[in-house]
């Protein structure tokens, strides 16, 4: 929805001349830009990772917890 809006504000300032068209097809993107990372750690070795997915370490297998700051 965000994205078919951005198009057509898009269409309708490239219609009048604007050359501020492309400026709103990064519309779409900007909760991607301000989503805060939680880095998550291994006790064990220290491997650091910010992906939601990555529970275990690669490494040796230890769950990965959040540091106590970050909480």
């Amino acid at each position: 929805m965000l994205l078919a809006g951005s198009l057509a504000v898009t269409l309708f300032l490239f219609s009048l001349g604007l050359p501020f068209f492309f400026v709103f097809l990064f519309i779409p993107l900007i909760p991607f830009f301000s989503r805060e990372r939680r880095v998550k750690r291994c006790p064990e070795c220290g491997f650091e990772s910010a992906g939601d997915r990555v529970e275990y370490c690669p490494y040796d297998g230890s769950r990965l917890e959040i540091p106590e700051g970050d909480q």
